[in-house]
């Protein structure tokens, strides 16, 4: 079964050096053992090929509803990850759809329909695609035929995974035809469902024993086959919890062969799956893509049976415990250095107060303890916004910027990136292959890390775990930032009066000590004026209240003008305003008493206004002496009486005049 597309051309196997192909690859779960093996077949035969890999990959692995119910905004920010690449700008792209999240299947199967470029899908088939599958029609008919004919084994039942994996609804037609062929009862009720998890074994066990004993004689069937190895894992445990021993008292298969089901006690009879091949087919197939060659539609990799000891293939104790040993401290060890990275990470933005800080304490952070060869993040411009992006052409207008980072052991250059554009250039122009890892906030996408990650031995919760910290430092920086900018706005406003837009009385007396001592320190004057609008009643009573606000607005406005040397203008209330100055002498009070006055005619002339007004104004001004006995509210206090007295004075000798 062949496809070719129409705009392929016949050409050699090896792709021409200078004619590079950049292909897109959509994974989920990269560390677990399945997509490893496969990510490392797909890199093994793709060296030397001229093949640029760039792998959008994302954590989403909610197989419990009750997860998912309360982790689906979660996936939603992870998903955005595939929407990132514009597919018009590669040579084709790979998906792993057996490794995805259930949630995701039908989006991708969207995105890859409307792909401009050649699609293969890994493990599973999908009409239009170049598919590579594991053959699981043999392999886990050979699994069930194994329990039948070598085990005798008659009464069997199956623990099915999630129906809309389409893996799930496979593996029980698979369980059902072979039951049928070989004349066994293969009816509906045979089958258990469960999840793709160790922890759905205790509510499968226990509906399998309620059943059983419905039925009468046998407590447990004589096999359970399961969907995965995962599922095998908590079956086998939540039995021997009840009591009942694998494989004395029922015989467990798993399916897929991870490394959990090879340590497990007892070790799980299995199917290992291809996953190396079948990631060595997806490139073969790929290459004659690409170099416009035909390539099967399907191809199918057989898997290997792996007889142990849940079945008693294998006698106990057959694996080599120092074997599971190195195994456990490799992950332990593994597990600390993330942890202790993940602490050092979380304490050291928690205390950064800018925004360069932060990206600096993140990219210190990169290479501590992570494994990470390459690591850089880019954000989203806006990041801070909570955005929400749930459709390709929501990107469209959004551009991104390399914030900090690791590359080649140096830090990378700090740029914004040309629209439509995910690495930097040095990034890009390299022939390594590239993880893309999504930054989100629950829902809200911020961004994402670019890395190169060392596969071997690192587990998919240490490193989610750290990238899931990245987002979280960057949002606490956020709302820390938010809140601290809030609390200076709410005290600004605590101190402002809101129609002139002068200080209040607070301010008054916030100021005060500061200038106060700094003149005492330079035994300069500091001086106080109570400045006083001259027949307000008059400006309110024939023009109106408006006109009297639009007067005080003039003369603040006046007085802020000529706040040339650092004066603190206030309003303390009705039409009484006080300017607080230091380093002050007898002539800048004068100056700064006719500019105010002066100030106040140009703007009443440049409004058109019929009226004039005058203000009073009276200076208090001493060289402090501040010492620790001094009480800075009664010198506050003082300034303000001495000033007060000076403008009456004043007010008085004007009205003396006009009489």
């Amino acid at each position: 079964m062949e496809k070719k597309f129409p705009d392929q051309k016949a050409e050699n196997q090896q792709l021409v050096s200078s004619d590079r192909k950049t292909v897109a690859v959509f994974i989920s779960a990269l560390y677990e053992d399945m997509v490893r093996q496969t990510v490392n077949g797909l890199l093994d035969a793709g060296r030397n090929q001229n093949i640029k890999l760039i792998f959008f990959t994302s954590f989403a692995d909610n197989h419990t509803s009750k997860n998912y119910d309360l982790y689906q905004d979660y996936d939603v920010g992870d998903f955005v990850v595939y929407l990132l690449p514009d597919l018009k700008e590669y040579d084709a792209l790979i998906s792993f759809d057996t490794y995805m999240t259930g949630s995701f299947i039908k989006p991708i199967d969207q995105l890859k329909k409307a792909a401009p470029c050649p699609v293969i899908t890994m493990g599973t088939v999908r009409e239009g695609t170049y598919s590579i599958v594991n053959d699981q029609d043999l392999s886990f008919s050979e699994l069930i035929r194994h329990v039948i004919v070598h085990h005798g084994c008659r009464d069997i039942v199956h623990v099915a995974g999630p129906v809309e994996r389409s893996f799930c609804l496979e593996r029980i037609r698979i369980f059902q035809d072979t039951l049928r062929q070989c004349g066994l009862p293969c009816g509906d009720d045979r089958i258990f469902y469960g999840e793709l998890r160790p922890e759905c074994g205790p509510d499968v066990v226990k509906e399998i024993l309620s059943r059983y004993a419905e039925k009468g004689g046998r407590k447990l069937p004589e096999a359970i086959i399961c969907v995965n190895d995962y599922t095998a894992i908590g079956v086998i445990s939540a039995l021997e919890a009840q009591g009942f021993r694998v494989p004395d008292d029922v015989i467990v298969t798993g399916y897929d062969d991870i490394l959990r089901a090879q340590y497990n006690e007892p070790s799980i009879t299995t199917s290992a799956q291809p996953f190396y091949h079948v990631g060595q087919a997806g490139m073969e197939t790929l290459i004659r893509v690409l170099n416009g060659q035909s390539a099967q539609a399907l191809t199918a990799v057989p898997g290997v049976l792996c007889l142990r000891q849940s079945c008693g293939c294998e006698p106990a104790r057959g694996y080599k415990k120092n074997t599971i040993a190195e195994k456990y401290i490799q992950t332990v060890t593994n597990l600390e250095s993330f942890a202790l990275s993940n602490t050092n990470l979380i304490l050291s933005c928690s205390i950064t107060r800018t925004l360069e800080g932060l990206y600096d304490q993140i990219e210190k952070s990169c290479l501590r303890e992570t494994r990470f060869k390459d690591a850089v993040l880019c954000l989203i411009n806006g990041w801070d916004q909570e955005k929400l992006i749930q459709h390709h052409y929501s990107l469209k207008d959004e551009s991104f910027s390399v914030v900090c980072g690791i590359w080649h052991g140096q830090p990378i250059k700090r740029q914004s990136l040309p629209k439509d554009r995910l690495l930097p250039d040095e990034m890009m122009n390299d022939e390594t292959p590239y993880y893309i890892f999504p930054i989100h906030h629950m829902q809200y996408f911020l961004g994402y890390f670019i890395v190169n990650p060392e596969l071997k031995g690192m587990e998919q919760l240490h490193v989610k775990s750290w990238l899931v910290s990245v987002s979280t430092v960057l949002m606490n920086w956020f709302f820390r930032n938010q809140l601290t900018n809030t609390v200076m706005e709410l005290d600004a406003l605590s101190q402002t009066d809101m129609l002139t837009g002068l200080y209040n009385r607070r301010g008054y007396y916030r100021f005060f000590e500061s200038y106060y001592k700094e003149c005492s320190d330079a035994g300069t004057e500091l001086a106080v004026f109570q400045i006083d609008m001259n027949k307000m009643k008059i400006i309110n009573d024939r023009y109106g209240h408006a006109e009297g606000d639009f007067c005080l607005c003039a003369i603040a406005q006046a007085m802020k003008k000529n706040a040339l040397d650092g004066e603190i203008c206030i309003r303390t209330g009705g039409d009484e305003f006080v300017v607080l100055a230091k380093h002050y002498d007898q002539e800048k009070e004068e100056k700064f008493h006719r500019l105010v006055q002066e100030g106040i005619d140009g703007i009443l002339r440049d409004a058109g206004k019929s009226y004039q007004v005058s203000v009073s104004i009276g200076c208090y001004r001493r060289i402090p002496k501040y010492t620790d006995d001094v009480s800075m509210q009664n010198e506050a206090e003082l300034f303000l009486r001495k000033a007060d007295k000076a403008m009456y004075k004043e007010k008085n000798s004007a009205r003396l005049k006009s009489c």
